[in-house]
């Protein structure tokens, strides 16, 4: 059988080496899943105007507010209307605060307790509890978060 198998490599070597130069296939370059996004919405009939605004961030909202709170207070003792900076910050700061409030977690694959997951399924180990108990230990973890 390994002699059979190595047969027909060296018959597909053999094929491979008597091929012109000329005719073969030019490599193609890998494409970015984005790029090729980009592409579909280009391409698509009545879109033209494609604006991309990047995704915001609580953390980034949150620490551009404290950063423009901090650098407009210590830059407005040398030009007194950059305070209006620091005040910005402020509103920065409170709509990341604010956001990240509202912001709901995304499902992640951690396991509750009492089980794991296990070749992408979840196995209990333990038997679901019911009524109060359960509402209580629905409570503790939402307030967890």
């Amino acid at each position: 059988m390994a002699d059979r198998i190595e047969r027909e490599i060296n018959e597909i070597l053999e094929k491979l080496d008597e091929l012109p130069e000329d005719t073969a296939v030019p490599e193609r370059a890998p494409i970015s899943i984005a790029e090729r996004r980009d592409r579909k919405v280009d391409s698509a009939p009545g879109r033209s105007l494609n604006i991309r605004l990047p995704k915001l961030n609580t953390t980034a909202a949150l620490l551009t507010g404290a950063a423009t709170v901090i650098g407009g207070l210590i830059l407005s003792t040398f030009w007194a209307p950059l305070v209006w900076a620091a005040f910005g910050g402020v509103v920065i700061f409170l709509a990341g605060f604010i956001a990240a409030l509202v912001k709901t977690p995304r499902p992640g694959k951690q396991a509750p307790p009492g089980g794991h997951f296990w070749r992408d399924r979840y196995i209990q180990y333990s038997q679901p509890q019911q009524g109060s108990a359960r509402t209580w230990t629905k409570l503790k973890r939402r307030l967890r978060r």
